[in-house]
């Protein structure tokens, strides 16, 4: 892990509450799908983590929601500031090659998994790629590649097809080697049902306050022999086997 100060290229409204941040990248360790920065943005304020959306030798890019305080002093940032950044945290989705697999997720749980398929098709993989917003508003499809088959829902049917995201895909009819999700913890503890035939990888989220691993506050159960153990979300995590989850 690195602690690197870095120049805000873009911070851009992209649709409500959802903004684009795109830094300058500093850093000499190479970024894979899943990782996460850790951001300063105030005196006043935690450190915050947010998965990679972008990454390339110029520059880093998150996706992020304005919830709080927090998020709103980071809305706030202009292009030409700078930004206290600690990364890559966190382990990262393993990469299959030449398979068909499906990524699924919903919210501003796309940030990692549009990283994710760019390195997945890079390897000759067959991508499908679902997800799903409230409305046509919150659908980012402009920061996706192509080359890639998409498969949109929303809740009141402006894009795409009518519904939630999961009756969707779980509906289609391909047989997937391997899955991948992130999002909502309610869509997470539905895709864990296919981990029993196929590979099954989801990027959890949690509130950390460290985000080194120190304060054991990020914690999840996942299944060890006839028990179970805690693992850190922010040290072992974020990306689990969804098979190995404890859901509460």
């Amino acid at each position: 892990m690195e602690r690197k100060i870095c120049k805000i290229l873009k911070n851009e409204n992209l649709s409500g509450n959802y903004y684009f941040l795109i830094l300058e990248n500093n850093f000499k360790k190479i970024f894979k799908p899943g990782n996460f920065i850790h951001i300063k943005i105030g005196n006043n304020f935690l450190r915050r983590p947010f998965s990679i959306a972008l990454f390339d030798r110029e520059k880093i890019g998150i996706i992020y929601k304005v919830v709080g305080k927090g998020t709103d002093e980071l809305r706030k940032k202009k292009k030409g500031e700078f930004l206290d950044i600690l990364g890559p945290c966190g382990n990262f989705f393993p990469i299959y090659k030449n398979k068909k697999v499906c990524i699924i997720g919903g919210g501003t749980g796309i940030a990692p998994l549009i990283f994710l398929s760019k390195v997945l098709k890079k390897y000759g993989n067959d991508v499908y790629f679902f997800y799903g917003a409230r409305d046509k508003n919150l659908i980012f499809f402009k920061l996706l590649l192509t080359g890639i088959n998409y498969i949109f829902s929303t809740d009141n049917g402006s894009y795409g097809k009518k519904g939630n995201i999961f009756d969707v895909f779980k509906n289609f009819e391909e047989n997937f080697q391997v899955i991948y999700g992130a999002g909502p913890e309610i869509l997470l503890k539905k895709l864990s049902i296919y981990s029993e035939n196929i590979p099954v990888y989801i990027s959890v989220e949690n509130y950390m306050a460290c985000g080194m691993g120190l304060c054991y506050g990020c914690v999840i159960r996942i299944r060890k022999n006839n028990g179970y153990e805690y693992k850190r979300v922010c040290k072992d995590g974020p990306v689990f086997k969804a098979s190995e989850i404890i859901w509460d």
